[in-house]
């Protein structure tokens, strides 16, 4: 079997295809017209789980801002630096 496979070669032996991904663990990179779009992977129970606050350092918070600041609207030239 192929590591890479075009659609019509998958749809032809799709069975087999994941009975060998599933067997022995190899990967298959499917592929439309020799550009990759997608993969088969063996599935594996678990996973890696995400954990909360994985990214709290990324979060600044402050506060010194008031609840009239934190309301405001914000003006034109803030707002237009947000669409370049």
């Amino acid at each position: 079997m192929m590591d890479s496979m075009n659609i019509a070669e998958l749809k032809a032996h799709l069975s087999e295809v994941l009975s060998k991904v599933n067997e022995t663990g190899d990967e298959v990179t499917i592929a439309k017209y020799g550009k990759p779009i997608a993969k088969i992977i063996p599935f594996t129970e678990g996973g890696s789980e995400r954990k909360l606050g994985f990214a709290k350092h990324l979060l600044v918070t402050t506060t010194s801002a008031t609840q009239a600041q934190v309301d405001a609207p914000i003006d034109t030239e803030t707002l237009k630096s947000f669409y370049k």
